[in-house]
């Protein structure tokens, strides 16, 4: 499952970040990238790619301003993916995730020298609607969203969310009010982590991941318990159907799903997996958003293994995406195709971006 938090950072933590973006590890890329992209090795790579057959499926999760977030590894601003479109449109033939199935599909796309791309947006957030949709609607550009249903339209949240949620706004601590001595053992571990936000929501997220979501739940409304905060007053996350038609009728954005509950499908059994593939797509067939015959599936976190890729084939999905970096080429299993994940640390320069792309960095 992904890790998401969204806030407002006091100026003094804007100041860090700023120190954090200029780590030596990233410095040294950009200095690489840059040399690299002006020399001309991206562009030789990326036409290589387009001699052998071969397309690329970019991951985005999330388009907010920089100032918004913490986690620089699952968010690009708005400034940067205007870039990355601009840079696209100029090297790539940017194309619709439909073209993958549809008959002669790839072969009806204009043949000029340049690469296939397809622009993939993981889990529905409602900020694509607020920043990546112009931008697309600018330049003209289509992009997949996956959709976990149980979420669109709803207030709900990850769990992870919710835990960063509530260690940011926690009160002092009132252990005596937690109704379920089950998990106190938990909440008491939780509640006596130190150090820096980081480091104790990432410490507080590995070691829920050790327990069933049904125990997470439990332990949420008990921090929010004991802790003094109310789950309820975060705000809205998700997109719900009216945008999602509004963007439906652009022409331009298409969606597939992402399962119901967002689960790591890796860690249900047959019958829940089944469940989550079935009770998805029936409900997106239901708000006929699905463009043509094209009905594509996300798999949470990317795990999957070959027996449920041969899962989502048999329920009646025609592709499937994973997390697995690299590029695809035509010939490609359509149940496992790869992407590369884009997030603002690693291209937040023009530079930067092109030689993630060309699988340089």
């Amino acid at each position: 499952m992904s890790i998401f938090y969204i806030f407002s950072l006091p100026a003094k933590d804007k100041k860090i970040q700023k120190l954090n973006s200029l780590k030596p590890s990233i410095l040294f890329k950009k200095i690489i990238s840059s040399l690299l992209f002006h020399s001309g090795v991206v562009d030789k790579k990326i036409r290589q790619f387009c001699a052998k057959d071969f397309f690329i499926i970019l991951m985005y999760h999330r388009v907010v301003p920089a100032d918004k977030l913490i986690q620089v590894g699952m968010y690009v601003s708005p400034a940067t993916f205007e870039s990355h479109l601009v840079f696209l449109k100029k090297y790539f033939n940017i194309i619709t995730l439909n073209c993958l199935v549809e008959k002669n599909g790839l072969d009806r796309i204009v043949k000029n020298g340049k690469p296939l791309c397809i622009l993939t947006f993981d889990d529905g957030w409602k900020d694509f609607y607020d920043y990546a949709f112009p931008l697309l609607v600018k330049y003209q550009q289509p992009a997949t969203i996956f959709l976990p249903t149980e979420f669109i339209g709803t207030r709900k949240q990850f769990w992870t969310d919710a835990f960063a949620y509530l260690l940011l706004h926690r009160q002092a601590t009132a252990l005596e009010k937690l109704s379920d001595p089950d998990i106190l053992t938990i909440a008491e571990y939780l509640d006596s982590l130190r150090g820096s936000f980081d480091n104790q929501l990432e410490t507080g997220i590995e070691y829920l991941k050790g327990y069933p979501l049904s125990t997470i739940e439990k332990v949420l409304v008990g921090l929010s318990e004991i802790w003094h905060v109310d789950l309820d007053g975060q705000d809205r996350n998700f997109l719900n159907w009216a945008e999602i038609d509004e963007m439906i009728e652009s022409g331009l954005i298409s969606f597939g799903s992402h399962t119901v509950s967002h689960q790591i499908l890796t860690t249900l059994d047959n019958l829940r997996i089944k469940k989550e593939l079935i009770d998805s797509r029936k409900k997106l067939l239901k708000k006929n958003v699905f463009a043509n015959s094209c009905i594509s599936f996300c798999y949470p976190n990317g795990n999957y293994t070959k027996e449920i890729a041969d899962m989502v084939r048999l329920t009646g999905y025609q592709l499937a995406v994973t997390t697995r970096k690299g590029w695809n080429h035509a010939d490609a299993d359509k149940f496992t195709l790869k992407r590369i994940g884009i997030h603002e640390d690693m291209t937040s320069t023009t530079a930067l971006f092109a030689c993630r792309v060309a699988g340089l960095i």
